[in-house]
This record gives structure tokens, sequence and C-alpha cells, in this order.
């Protein structure tokens, strides 16, 4: 709960400061001054109740899996075709699953056999964030996620694949 608190947050933050500069740019700086901080801090909200909604929850589970194969999953952007499609990525004994919602255009699930991953990287996204989580797989295929906590997930499926 605190990060989906800290995320949405700092979401807001960035909206509003980016909103601040377009309507600086349009309408002035007096308009910009006050429209802002309530713009950014309304779309913090509305992603903070989008993200822990039940509806997001319930469309991101993965069935017939039983809890103790599940060593560790959140929240995660899979990043496919130019989309960062939202769901939630799950690390298992025996594979590394994702499963979006179905408020995405490209709304899929992605599977992949642990035996099939040749290497994890981290990276920054757009050279700056550090959130970015790339999995090499056996064939040469690159799968990129956004997640939180990207140090964490490396290690643990570090741990499986060696």
């Amino acid at each position: 709960m605190k990060t989906e608190i800290k995320n949405s947050i700092l979401a807001g933050i960035v909206f509003g400061f980016l909103f601040g500069i377009f309507l600086t740019i349009r309408y002035g700086f007096q308009y910009a001054l006050i429209a802002s901080p309530i713009s950014g801090f309304a779309f913090g909200i509305i992603l903070y109740f989008f993200v822990t909604s039940k509806t997001v929850k319930k469309q991101t589970q993965i069935a017939n899996v039983d809890e103790g194969a599940i060593i560790f999953s959140g929240g995660a952007n899979h990043l496919k075709n130019g989309e960062g499609v939202g769901g939630k990525l799950y690390l298992l004994t025996d594979k590394l699953q994702f499963k979006s919602h179905s408020f995405n255009i490209q709304s899929h699930e992605l599977v992949i056999d642990i035996g099939k991953i040749k290497e994890v990287r981290t990276y920054n996204i757009l050279g700056l964030i550090p959130t970015g989580l790339e999995i090499i797989t056996t064939e040469g295929q690159s799968e990129k996620f956004v997640v939180n906590n990207r140090r964490q997930w490396k290690d643990e499926i570090d741990k499986i694949i060696f």
C-alpha cells in the first residue's frame, strides 16, 4: 500500500509540473500557479484509486496457481510495441508471468519459463528513471518491464536461474 501512495504522489507532482509548464506557455503563469497543483493532486488521487481498485486486482490475478508457488509479485508495465501495458508481474518457481488488466489497448498475458531466461538486466527508463527490468531469453528475445524494486526483482530471478 505504501508503494501505491508514494507512486501516486510522485506521478501527481510530475503531472502537475509538466501541466504547469504547458499552462504557463499557453495561458500565463498566474493561471498555471493555481491550476497545476490542483490538477496534479487530482491526477494522483485518480491514479491511486485506479491502481488499488478491486477490478484491476481481479483482472491481473493469475489462475490455477498455488499461493506457495509465487515467490515475488508486483505491479508492472510490459513494454510492448511502444505501449507500457499495465498489469502485474509474477515470479513463480517455474516461470515469470505477466498479466495485464483490460484497460490497456494491448491486453495480454506473457509467460517465460525459468529455463528460457538467459540474463536479467536493469536499465533506466528514458535514460533517467531507475525502474527498468529487461529479461533476455535463450532465443535472444528481449522483454522489458517497468517495476518497483527492480534490484529485488533481478536478485530473486537470479537466485532461481543460477
